[in-house]
């Protein structure tokens, strides 16, 4: 792998546990990218695609591509949330590196 990593983000409105089970419904993770200049974004994310990042072990150190609506932005993967007893990602947490 070349070492960079782009995760495609779509942004979410909705708050709390009820709308992050809605978000977990329709195959996807929620997450937040937090830090930096700007203020903290609420984003979702495929899981499928979460996963297939998550094999290379890169990924857990590298500065990562955040592609949410069109902008770009740097960030690095902060905490994983995972679900106790399956192979489902429950929240992702992503720190934004200032430039």
């Amino acid at each position: 792998m070349s070492g960079v990593f782009e995760f495609v983000a779509e942004a979410r409105g909705a708050t709390g546990s009820s709308a992050a089970k809605v978000v977990r419904r329709e195959g996807r993770v929620p997450a937040i990218v937090y830090g930096g200049q700007g203020e903290p974004q609420l984003i979702s994310l495929d899981h499928n695609e979460i996963v297939k990042h998550l094999t290379h072990k890169e990924v857990y150190t590298a500065v990562l591509n955040l592609n949410v609506a069109g902008k770009t932005e740097k960030a690095v993967l902060k905490h994983i949330q995972r679900h106790p007893a399956k192979p489902q990602i429950l929240h992702i947490d992503f720190m934004r590196v200032a430039s």
